[in-house]
């Protein structure tokens, strides 16, 4: 069966599918983003992503755009030399940290 699983996974990967951070909740193979859709190589079309990761996936995202922002924030701040946009800057950072460590906490 393992083996079934993992040829009908190859086979979505050689079709062009993208493999996706979000398994399946019937039989917790990964989903697949092809053609427009979100399916399970192994049940088809009837993916339905389990509720844990389902629940992960949209604070994941949340995370790279919090980095992101960060980084953002961190470029801004080496090349700025006004006093007060320093200060709004840094505050803009601490919030960012802030937020990124509440989405950690759970």
């Amino acid at each position: 069966m393992q083996e079934e699983k993992i040829s009908k996974i190859t086979e979505m990967l050689l079709a062009g599918g993208k493999m996706l951070g979000v398994h399946c909740g019937s039989c917790m193979s990964p989903l697949f983003q092809y053609q427009g859709k979100v399916v399970c190589p192994v049940c088809g079309d009837k993916a339905k992503p389990a509720k844990e990761e389902a629940k992960a996936a949209p604070l994941k995202r949340v995370e790279e755009v919090l980095y992101a922002k960060l980084n953002s924030l961190a470029e801004q701040l080496a090349k700025e030399t006004d006093h007060t946009k320093t200060l709004e800057l840094l505050n803009s950072i601490k919030s960012t940290l802030e937020a990124l460590e509440k989405l950690k906490e759970g």
